[in-house]
């Protein structure tokens, strides 16, 4: 078995925000970790009122799921697999860490979406 915290790590050196969001993660559970993790780099406010999208006050724009789910994976300045792999849950194995990550991503975003209150404001365009 193959610890995903050495494959994951990140081809630039983390973030200072990165490396404490990992250190504050390592004690939560996957799910916990992966939501905090996500509350912290995209801060998401409202939801729109007539798209499928999150306006993201840390990033200053409407996030559809995919750009969330992308930036969320694969942005070296946001990186969560990386931040949650030492998790209390996580598993070590990469591709099983990827695919709970993908999964919780995809329920927080879903959560989101429905607790979130609706605003037209402002009439900007989500990235998909």
């Amino acid at each position: 078995m193959v610890n995903a915290c050495l494959l994951l790590r990140p081809a630039t050196p983390p973030s200072g925000r990165q490396r404490s969001i990992r250190c504050r993660a390592r004690g939560l559970s996957l799910r916990d970790a992966v939501r905090f993790a996500a509350d912290a780099f995209f801060r998401f406010k409202y939801r729109a009122a007539k798209a499928m999208a999150l306006w993201s006050s840390a990033e200053r724009v409407w996030l559809g799921r995919e750009t969330f789910h992308y930036w969320a994976l694969w942005d070296t300045g946001i990186d969560i697999p990386w931040m949650v792999a030492q998790a209390t849950d996580a598993p070590e194995n990469t591709d099983e860490l990827l695919a709970a990550v993908r999964a919780e991503l995809a329920a927080y975003w879903e959560k989101r979406m429905t607790s979130l209150p609706p605003t037209g404001q402002p009439h900007w365009l989500p990235l998909p």
